[in-house]
Protein backbone atom coordinates (compact mmCIF):
# COMPACT_ATOMS: atom_id res chain seq x y z
CA UNK A 1 0.00 0.00 0.00
CA UNK A 2 1.19 3.52 -0.78
CA UNK A 3 1.32 6.13 1.94
CA UNK A 4 -0.48 9.44 1.50
CA UNK A 5 2.86 11.12 0.80
CA UNK A 6 3.83 8.50 -1.80
CA UNK A 7 0.46 8.84 -3.55
CA UNK A 8 0.86 12.61 -3.64
CA UNK A 9 4.28 12.21 -5.26
CA UNK A 10 2.79 9.81 -7.83
CA UNK A 11 0.11 12.36 -8.70
CA UNK A 12 2.68 15.13 -9.06
CA UNK A 13 4.73 12.88 -11.36
CA UNK A 14 1.60 12.00 -13.33
CA UNK A 15 0.78 15.67 -13.78
CA UNK A 16 4.34 16.34 -14.94
CA UNK A 17 4.20 13.53 -17.50
CA UNK A 18 0.77 14.53 -18.78
CA UNK A 19 1.65 18.17 -19.24
CA UNK A 20 0.76 20.32 -16.23
CA UNK A 21 3.73 22.55 -16.93
CA UNK A 22 2.22 25.44 -18.89
CA UNK A 23 -1.14 27.16 -18.30
CA UNK A 24 -2.82 25.56 -15.29
CA UNK A 25 -4.62 26.27 -12.05
CA UNK A 26 -3.72 24.44 -8.85
CA UNK A 27 -6.30 24.44 -6.09
CA UNK A 28 -4.45 25.35 -2.92
CA UNK A 29 -6.52 23.58 -0.27
CA UNK A 30 -7.67 20.68 -2.42
CA UNK A 31 -5.24 18.04 -1.12
CA UNK A 32 -5.98 18.91 2.51
CA UNK A 33 -9.73 18.72 1.94
CA UNK A 34 -9.41 15.42 0.05
CA UNK A 35 -7.20 13.81 2.69
CA UNK A 36 -9.59 14.80 5.47
CA UNK A 37 -12.39 13.28 3.43
CA UNK A 38 -15.89 14.40 2.63
CA UNK A 39 -18.43 11.54 2.90
CA UNK A 40 -20.77 11.67 -0.11
CA UNK A 41 -23.90 11.40 2.01
CA UNK A 42 -22.88 14.54 3.93
CA UNK A 43 -22.35 16.74 0.87
CA UNK A 44 -25.39 18.85 0.09
CA UNK A 45 -26.09 21.01 -2.94
CA UNK A 46 -25.49 24.02 -0.69
CA UNK A 47 -22.06 22.67 0.30
CA UNK A 48 -21.18 22.13 -3.35
CA UNK A 49 -22.23 25.64 -4.36
CA UNK A 50 -20.33 27.22 -1.46
CA UNK A 51 -17.15 25.26 -2.20
CA UNK A 52 -14.48 27.26 -4.08
CA UNK A 53 -13.58 24.15 -6.09
CA UNK A 54 -15.01 22.76 -9.28
CA UNK A 55 -16.30 19.24 -8.58
CA UNK A 56 -17.83 16.09 -10.02
CA UNK A 57 -19.48 12.91 -8.80
CA UNK A 58 -17.88 9.71 -10.08
CA UNK A 59 -19.28 6.19 -9.95
CA UNK A 60 -17.62 3.09 -11.42
CA UNK A 61 -20.07 0.24 -12.08
CA UNK A 62 -22.04 -0.31 -8.88
CA UNK A 63 -19.46 1.13 -6.50
CA UNK A 64 -20.27 3.96 -4.09
CA UNK A 65 -20.07 7.30 -5.85
CA UNK A 66 -17.15 9.57 -5.04
CA UNK A 67 -16.99 13.33 -4.66
CA UNK A 68 -14.00 14.46 -6.71
CA UNK A 69 -12.38 17.89 -6.84
CA UNK A 70 -10.55 19.74 -9.58
CA UNK A 71 -6.78 19.79 -9.06
CA UNK A 72 -5.46 21.24 -12.33
CA UNK A 73 -6.82 22.84 -15.49
CA UNK A 74 -4.60 23.16 -18.54
CA UNK A 75 -5.07 24.73 -21.96
CA UNK A 76 -4.07 22.47 -24.87
CA UNK A 77 -0.69 23.53 -26.25
CA UNK A 78 -1.95 23.25 -29.83
CA UNK A 79 -4.65 25.91 -29.35
CA UNK A 80 -3.98 29.63 -29.67
CA UNK A 81 -4.83 31.53 -26.51
CA UNK A 82 -7.72 33.30 -28.23
CA UNK A 83 -9.48 29.95 -28.85
CA UNK A 84 -9.21 28.59 -25.31
CA UNK A 85 -12.53 28.07 -23.50
CA UNK A 86 -13.64 26.02 -20.46
CA UNK A 87 -14.92 23.35 -22.88
CA UNK A 88 -11.50 22.62 -24.39
CA UNK A 89 -9.44 22.76 -21.20
CA UNK A 90 -7.96 19.49 -19.92
CA UNK A 91 -9.23 19.07 -16.36
CA UNK A 92 -7.49 16.84 -13.84
CA UNK A 93 -9.71 15.64 -10.99
CA UNK A 94 -8.40 13.99 -7.80
CA UNK A 95 -10.41 11.87 -5.36
CA UNK A 96 -9.84 11.35 -1.64
CA UNK A 97 -8.15 7.99 -2.34
CA UNK A 98 -5.80 9.68 -4.85
CA UNK A 99 -7.38 8.35 -7.99
CA UNK A 100 -7.17 10.79 -10.88
CA UNK A 101 -9.31 11.42 -13.95
CA UNK A 102 -8.42 13.67 -16.87
CA UNK A 103 -11.34 15.00 -18.91
CA UNK A 104 -12.08 17.46 -21.70
CA UNK A 105 -15.72 18.62 -21.82
CA UNK A 106 -16.81 15.33 -20.29
CA UNK A 107 -14.60 13.07 -22.43
CA UNK A 108 -12.46 10.79 -20.27
CA UNK A 109 -8.89 11.07 -21.58
CA UNK A 110 -6.71 9.44 -18.90
CA UNK A 111 -6.97 7.81 -15.47
CA UNK A 112 -4.56 6.98 -12.66
CA UNK A 113 -4.76 4.62 -9.69
CA UNK A 114 -8.09 2.96 -10.55
CA UNK A 115 -8.58 -0.54 -9.20
CA UNK A 116 -9.48 -2.43 -12.41
CA UNK A 117 -7.00 -0.73 -14.74
CA UNK A 118 -6.31 2.63 -16.31
CA UNK A 119 -6.88 4.54 -19.49
CA UNK A 120 -3.49 5.76 -20.69
CA UNK A 121 -4.74 8.04 -23.43
CA UNK A 122 -7.10 8.77 -26.30
CA UNK A 123 -5.64 10.50 -29.35
CA UNK A 124 -7.03 11.74 -32.64
CA UNK A 125 -6.04 13.98 -35.53
CA UNK A 126 -9.68 15.06 -35.73
CA UNK A 127 -11.47 17.39 -33.27
CA UNK A 128 -13.60 15.52 -30.76
CA UNK A 129 -17.30 16.20 -31.48
CA UNK A 130 -17.78 16.63 -27.72
CA UNK A 131 -15.34 19.54 -27.71
CA UNK A 132 -16.90 21.07 -30.82
CA UNK A 133 -20.33 20.78 -29.21
CA UNK A 134 -22.91 18.12 -29.99
CA UNK A 135 -25.64 20.75 -29.71
CA UNK A 136 -24.49 22.31 -33.00
CA UNK A 137 -25.83 21.08 -36.34
CA UNK A 138 -22.39 21.72 -37.87
CA UNK A 139 -20.61 19.23 -35.58
CA UNK A 140 -19.52 16.01 -37.36
CA UNK A 141 -21.20 12.87 -36.06
CA UNK A 142 -18.34 10.53 -37.01
CA UNK A 143 -14.95 10.45 -35.31
CA UNK A 144 -11.84 8.25 -35.39
CA UNK A 145 -9.38 7.96 -32.53
CA UNK A 146 -6.85 5.62 -30.97
CA UNK A 147 -6.86 4.36 -27.38
CA UNK A 148 -4.19 3.00 -25.00
CA UNK A 149 -4.92 1.25 -21.71
CA UNK A 150 -3.64 -1.15 -19.07
CA UNK A 151 -3.28 -3.79 -17.64
CA UNK A 152 -1.69 -5.51 -20.58
CA UNK A 153 0.05 -3.99 -23.56
CA UNK A 154 -2.91 -2.28 -25.25
CA UNK A 155 -1.48 0.51 -27.38
CA UNK A 156 -2.82 2.42 -30.37
CA UNK A 157 -6.08 0.53 -30.90
CA UNK A 158 -8.25 2.21 -33.53
CA UNK A 159 -11.75 3.31 -32.51
CA UNK A 160 -14.57 4.45 -34.80
CA UNK A 161 -17.31 6.55 -33.20
CA UNK A 162 -20.76 7.46 -34.47
CA UNK A 163 -22.86 9.96 -32.49
CA UNK A 164 -26.64 10.12 -32.53
CA UNK A 165 -29.24 12.18 -30.70
CA UNK A 166 -31.41 10.09 -28.36
CA UNK A 167 -33.89 12.38 -26.63
CA UNK A 168 -34.42 15.49 -24.52
CA UNK A 169 -34.26 14.47 -20.86
CA UNK A 170 -34.63 16.17 -17.49
CA UNK A 171 -31.70 15.31 -15.20
CA UNK A 172 -31.53 16.30 -11.53
CA UNK A 173 -28.10 17.68 -10.58
CA UNK A 174 -27.52 19.45 -7.26
CA UNK A 175 -31.26 19.22 -6.58
CA UNK A 176 -31.96 21.22 -9.76
CA UNK A 177 -33.80 19.84 -12.81
CA UNK A 178 -31.80 20.47 -15.98
CA UNK A 179 -33.23 20.06 -19.48
CA UNK A 180 -30.47 18.27 -21.37
CA UNK A 181 -29.99 16.60 -24.72
CA UNK A 182 -28.92 12.95 -24.52
CA UNK A 183 -26.53 11.67 -27.18
CA UNK A 184 -25.25 8.15 -27.81
CA UNK A 185 -21.73 7.39 -29.01
CA UNK A 186 -21.50 3.99 -30.69
CA UNK A 187 -17.88 2.80 -30.75
CA UNK A 188 -16.39 0.03 -32.87
CA UNK A 189 -12.92 -1.37 -32.15
CA UNK A 190 -12.21 -3.30 -35.40
CA UNK A 191 -9.12 -5.22 -34.28
CA UNK A 192 -10.98 -6.64 -31.26
CA UNK A 193 -14.28 -7.18 -33.10
CA UNK A 194 -15.85 -5.25 -30.22
CA UNK A 195 -18.62 -2.65 -30.03
CA UNK A 196 -19.99 -0.62 -27.13
CA UNK A 197 -21.87 2.61 -26.38
CA UNK A 198 -21.23 5.74 -24.36
CA UNK A 199 -23.90 8.27 -23.37
CA UNK A 200 -23.56 12.02 -22.89
CA UNK A 201 -26.08 14.53 -21.53
CA UNK A 202 -25.40 17.94 -23.07
CA UNK A 203 -26.48 21.48 -22.25
CA UNK A 204 -28.32 22.69 -25.35
CA UNK A 205 -27.17 26.31 -24.91
CA UNK A 206 -23.39 25.84 -24.81
CA UNK A 207 -22.65 22.15 -25.48
CA UNK A 208 -21.23 21.49 -22.00
CA UNK A 209 -21.40 17.82 -21.01
CA UNK A 210 -23.22 17.74 -17.67
CA UNK A 211 -23.30 13.97 -17.26
CA UNK A 212 -21.76 10.98 -19.01
CA UNK A 213 -21.71 7.21 -18.88
CA UNK A 214 -18.67 5.93 -20.73
CA UNK A 215 -16.46 2.88 -20.84
CA UNK A 216 -13.02 3.53 -19.37
CA UNK A 217 -11.47 1.27 -22.05
CA UNK A 218 -12.71 -1.68 -24.17
CA UNK A 219 -12.20 -4.32 -21.46
CA UNK A 220 -12.57 -2.06 -18.40
CA UNK A 221 -15.73 -1.01 -16.50
CA UNK A 222 -18.07 1.86 -17.22
CA UNK A 223 -17.70 5.14 -15.34
CA UNK A 224 -20.46 7.65 -14.62
CA UNK A 225 -19.39 11.28 -14.28
CA UNK A 226 -21.76 14.05 -13.19
CA UNK A 227 -20.63 17.68 -13.29
CA UNK A 228 -21.58 19.29 -9.99
CA UNK A 229 -19.77 22.62 -10.16
CA UNK A 230 -18.16 23.55 -13.47
CA UNK A 231 -14.70 24.98 -13.99
CA UNK A 232 -14.50 28.59 -15.16
CA UNK A 233 -11.67 30.96 -15.94
CA UNK A 234 -12.44 32.89 -12.76
CA UNK A 235 -10.81 29.94 -10.93
CA UNK A 236 -7.39 30.66 -12.46
CA UNK A 237 -4.94 32.23 -10.05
Amino acid sequence: MFSTYQKLLILILFCTLTGCSNTFVQIGGMFKESVIGLPDDDITSVDIEKSPYASIHVKINNAHRSYVLLAFAEAPQTLPATNVSPQNMELKWVSSDFGMLVTRNGRLLKTLNLFDGNLLGINSKQPDPLTLGLHLNSTPLHWQSTIDWQPGYHINYEQRSTFSFVADETVIINDKPLNLKKFNEHIIVPSLDLEYDNQFWVDATNGAVMKSYQKIAPNLPYIEITLLKPYGFKDVK
